[in-house]
Parts: structure tokens; C-alpha cells; sequence
């Protein structure tokens, strides 16, 4: 008995200390999306399916779902209505047909999201769809479907391993909103490629992103912020995320084009031109109308 009292006491000293390292410290510094989601990952096509083909030629126009619920109970963005009004105008002035829903049965119907090249989510906000719709996101994806990430879409399904897979990471938090410099990581990507280092986004909640994305050896991150012109800081609970701090990255996930950027809190944003054209970028790469996810 006092052997056996030894080794649970001994155990449980184990377990204390294990438990009791900090929580980046039990991170590997890389991994794939498989080793860390169970679903394919990869910069290149190879994790992508053509399944849901579209129309060839012109007979159709490029359909875009732009999504924006907020749970109840849950503060939404003060720029949300604004927001989806000028993503509406940008996309529908490119010709596309748009459809804008903040209704979650909108994704329990396969068929609404068949028709779709890409769907949108613009500042989404915690519980943002049923089971039966989180089901039939992954079937669109998996089929090769596109994906856009907004601002606080990393707000939202925190429960949801898939869906953290499919941003490549999630909102821990963010400092004082501020004016800050981004830095163009992937010059050859469409949807940064009109962008230069140096330039800068006023009021911007700079997220602070868990896992860090960068872990991910399957991801291309395209833009960084610079910290040092972050002249606010940070919150008092994270540090930052340092050089290289992640703002907008993409990726093909479980068979569909997945793009994100943490940027698009502001109002004064929308209608900033350098912000519409890096989300017009990331939309016309997941929907396969321009070249997509490139270093």
C-alpha cells in the first residue's frame, strides 16, 4: 500500500509539472494541418478538390454569399451593417450576383450553398451557425468550395476544431485600437500585390491570433503588421505575437481555398480602396477567377 501510495503521489507530481509549463511551451514549433487538424492541408493545389465546377464561360455570373450573423447576447461590430452594404457594392460592381444573410438556416440548405463560388464571413460573432449548418459548410468546402475569413470571423465557433483548422487559428485578443504599418510578405499574391511596406490602417484591432498561424508548415502567410509602429502596445494579456505578426494568410483546406485577414474593424476602412482591393484579391482567389494563394 505505501508503495503503491508512492507511485499515484510521484504521478501526480509528473502531472503538475506538465500541466504547469507554459501553454506555447508543449506547442511543436511547426505541423502540418494534418497533424494538427486530421484534414489536408497545403499551399498548392494538392489539397484541392474541383468538385463543384461552375459554369464555363460567361452564361452565369460569379455568385458570392456574404455572411454575417451574431449570436444573441453578443455585442455585433459597429461597422457590421456598413460593412456588409460596401462588400455588396464592391462585389456587385465586378458584376458578381450577391447574396447577404445574417440568417443561420441559410446554411442548412445544401443547395444555397452549392450555387455559391465563395461565401463570406464579415465579422461574424461566436455561435454563428447550427449543427446541421457547420455539416454543410464542411461538405461545401470539402467539395471544393471558397471560403473568405473577415475580422471577427476568427470571433466565432470557438468549440469547432474544423472551423479553427479552416482559419488557420483564432482570436485570443487584440490592444487598443490603432494606426498601424503592414508589411507585404507574398509581393506576388493577387490580393497584396497593390500593396507596399509602409503602408497603414488607422483603428485597426491588431489580432492577436491562437495557435499562431506561422505553426502551421501548410500555410502562406501574405501580410505581417509591424509592432513597432503599433505605438499603443498590446493588451495586458498577451504580449503580441512579435516579428511577423500574422494579419491576412491563406491556404486549401479539406479539399476547398480558404483566405483570411484580421483587418476590417474600422469604418473608416470601408472605404479605404487598399482594403477593398486585398478583399476583392482574397475573394477572386477562392472562387478560381484569379490565381490564388501565391508566394
Amino acid at each position: 500500500m505505501t508503495k503503491l501510495i508512492a507511485r499515484l503521489a510521484g504521478a501526480a507530481a509528473v502531472f503538475t509539472a506538465l500541466t504547469s509549463l507554459p501553454a506555447m511551451a508543449q506547442v511543436p514549433e511547426q505541423y502540418t494541418t494534418f497533424e494538427k487538424y486530421g484534414v489536408c492541408g497545403s499551399i498548392d493545389d494538392s489539397c484541392y478538390n474541383p468538385w463543384n465546377n461552375r459554369t464555363e464561360g460567361e452564361e452565369e455570373p460569379w455568385k458570392v454569399l456574404i455572411y454575417y450573423h451574431v449570436a444573441p447576447g453578443v455585442n455585433p461590430h459597429g461597422n457590421l451593417e456598413a460593412g456588409v452594404a460596401a462588400l455588396t457594392e464592391l462585389f456587385e460592381g465586378e458584376g458578381y450576383e450577391v447574396t447577404a444573410s445574417n440568417d443561420p438556416t441559410t446554411f442548412e440548405s445544401s443547395r444555397n450553398l452549392s450555387a455559391m463560388d465563395t461565401i463570406v464571413f464579415f465579422s461574424t460573432g461566436r455561435e454563428a451557425l447550427s449543427d446541421l449548418g457547420k455539416h454543410q459548410l464542411m461538405l461545401y468546402t470539402r467539395g471544393g468550395g471558397g471560403f473568405v475569413g473577415i475580422h471577427n470571423a476568427f470571433g466565432t465557433s470557438y468549440g469547432w476544431t474544423w472551423y479553427e483548422g479552416l482559419l488557420g487559428g483564432q482570436l485570443f485578443n487584440h490592444g487598443p485600437r490603432q494606426l498601424a504599418s503592414i508589411q507585404v510578405q507574398s509581393e506576388n499574391d493577387p490580393s497584396v500585390a497593390h500593396l507596399e511596406d509602409g503602408d497603414s490602417f488607422d483603428q485597426e484591432e491588431w489580432y492577436n491570433i491562437y495557435p499562431d498561424p506561422r505553426q502551421l508548415s501548410d500555410i502562406n502567410i501574405l501580410l505581417t503588421v509591424d509592432e513597432a509602429t503599433m505605438t499603443q502596445g498590446q493588451s495586458s494579456t498577451h504580449p503580441g505575437m512579435g516579428d511577423g505578426h500574422p494579419v491576412s494568410w491563406c491556404h486549401y483546406y479539406d479539399g476547398g481555398r480558404a483566405w483570411m485577414t484580421v483587418l476590417g474593424h474600422s469604418e473608416e476602412i470601408l472605404e479605404d480602396e487598399n482594403f477593398l482591393q486585398h478583399v476583392l484579391g482574397g475573394v477572386n482567389g477562392t472562387m478560381g477567377k484569379d490565381d490564388f494563394c501565391l508566394e
